[in-house]
């Protein structure tokens, strides 16, 4: 067992699935709260031609958000076009783009060292707009993605196109799946490369078409009869070649032109203003940004444009762009959230060693409040036995600090994730590890996660429903509202100017 490494949460570096990359170290200090590592930060410009990812997941309370960092906590975009056919439980296929969220779908899971097909279930659905790429294959079907997508050949998975963060596929590899011609009592047979599922072309297409992608349970479903892959948090690190233990950690992306990128897009004529969240799948507020600067141009150009924004952060560098915020905040623009899952200094050097302490994040929140921004609290993620306790005192602690807003969400461990936290728990918390697993389990329908909507934030069973019932009840004792909803004015959006790349920072009083 590998010791625990100071100023890292993961205790290890499991390999990842794919080739790793050249990279450049740069220390990144995190708010100068805790001592250089020894294991540095590497730092690595993200090319990106748009910069706004656009969901439709039914437990999201959002449907635009921009991620300006990768790393962290982050998801990535794997998309298809809409007319891609997808394998069915039943044997039959259906449109990428009808599919719904629920239903039964064809997927693979690895048992042993060998990969069978499963029944699994789509947990959510999205589009956005992306350059395409066209992949023909020897049986002459085609497959319309965006450069990111990957498929499964019998090497492992592969990038549509080269991107520098990862193999990509060629002409020649034979993709795993099924083919076109069969269908029916797929579940439990070996999934298999086919030479009618050779890769015969790749081309990039001159245009941006709507793709569309889902998540599963099994983190992969079969498009036009091959394994396509989609994922969500650690485990996409390893889709660029890294490890979803602590490559995800010190091996972080940024979106250099993120300005640029958001004028072009909020100047489109096609674009119709709703609220932009920062904070969905990357903390906006990263080391990095101290000195990269990146979310606050984005903040910059939503200022000009009075864009409303929400956040969510769990540091306290947020504070730093208190000027823009309030700013927003007279127009009631923009709402705050910070995250907070410990008040306790030694469990938080633990659980989240390089994140701001609870103390920052307060005096942060308070300095919002005392400018007119919006504040709210999330306690999360709730550990049960280890963190729970601090329920109450975390919720009263962020109404003195100005809170009027509050939610929760529980532990969640996706596939590649729930080795690190039993690594993590039985490195710390030895004599608790198996009574920790044994309520996360419960919760979760004696399973690691939970991916159906309506039951994967906040769980189900005994214990789920008493930590329920008590943020309930701390809600109400302290005056925070039960039911919110997250929208935010949109009627005062101004468009960039078209003919002008660049716009001076005129604010809006």
């Amino acid at each position: 067992m590998a010791g625990s490494i100071k100023g890292r949460g993961a205790l290890s570096n499991p390999p990842g699935r794919f080739d790793k990359l050249t990279q450049t170290l740069e220390y990144d200090g995190w708010y100068e709260e805790e001592a250089p590592n020894k294991i540095e930060t590497v730092v690595m410009p993200e090319p990106a031609r748009s910069i706004i990812s656009r969901n439709t997941s039914p437990d999201i309370g959002f449907g635009q958000s921009i991620n300006p960092y990768r790393g962290c906590e982050h998801a990535c975009i794997y998309c298809a076009g809409g007319d891609t056919p997808v394998l069915m439980a039943a044997g039959n296929e259906k449109a990428l783009a009808d599919l719904n969220v629920g239903e039964a779908i064809i997927g693979t899971e690895l048992i042993g060292s060998e990969r069978r097909y499963t029944t699994t279930t789509v947990v959510a659905h999205w589009s956005v707009s992306r350059p395409a790429y066209r992949v023909t294959l020897a049986n002459r079907s085609q497959l319309l993605t965006s450069a990111e997508h990957r498929f499964l050949d019998e090497r492992g998975w592969g990038f549509v196109w080269p991107n520098n963060h990862g193999r990509h596929l060629a002409v020649g590899d034979r993709l795993m799946g099924p083919g076109r011609a069969t269908r029916n009592n797929l579940v439990g047979e070996t999934v298999l490369a086919d030479a009618q599922n050779a890769v015969a072309r790749i081309e990039a297409l001159d245009t941006e078409v709507l793709l569309f992608d889902i998540t599963t349970g099994t983190e992969d479903f079969i498009a036009n009869g091959v394994v396509s892959h989609n994922c969500y948090a650690r485990p996409s690190h390893g889709y660029v070649g890294l490890s979803p233990g602590l490559d995800f950690e010190t091996r972080i992306f940024y979106k250099a032109d993120a300005a640029r990128l958001l004028e072009a897009e909020l100047a489109a004529p096609k674009y119709r203003c709703s609220p932009i969240m920062l904070g969905a799948n990357t903390d906006p507020y990263q080391p990095l940004e101290k000195k990269l600067r990146v979310t606050r141009s984005i903040l910059e150009v939503l200022v000009r444009c009075r864009h409303p924004v929400n956040i969510t952060t769990k540091g306290a560098l947020v504070a730093r762009d208190v000027d823009l915020l309030a700013i927003l905040a007279r127009d009631n623009l923009v709402r705050v959230m910070f995250s907070i899952p410990t008040l306790d200094p030694d469990m938080k050097r633990i659980l989240e060693p390089r994140a701001a302490a609870a103390a920052a994040k307060l005096k942060a929140m308070r300095v919002l409040a005392d400018a007119g921004v919006e504040v709210g609290v999330l306690v999360a993620p709730i550990i049960p036995v280890l963190t729970e306790h601090e329920i109450e005192s975390v919720l009263e602690a962020a109404r003195e600090a100005g809170a009027s807003l509050a939610g929760y969400t529980m532990l969640r461990l996706p596939w590649e994730v729930k080795d690190l936290f039993r690594e993590w728990l039985a490195e710390h918390f030895p004599e608790r590890a198996a009574h920790v697993m044994s309520q996360v389990r419960a919760m979760r329908g004696e399973r690691d996660n939970d991916p159906d909507f309506g039951t994967r934030m906040h769980a189900t069973g005994p214990v789920a429903e008493l930590i329920r019932q008590r943020f309930r009840l701390a809600q109400r004792r302290l005056g925070f509202p039960e039911e919110r909803k997250f929208s935010l004015p949109t009627h005062l959006f101004q468009p960039p100017l078209r003919t002008h790349p660049q716009l001076n920072l005129e604010l809006p009083m």
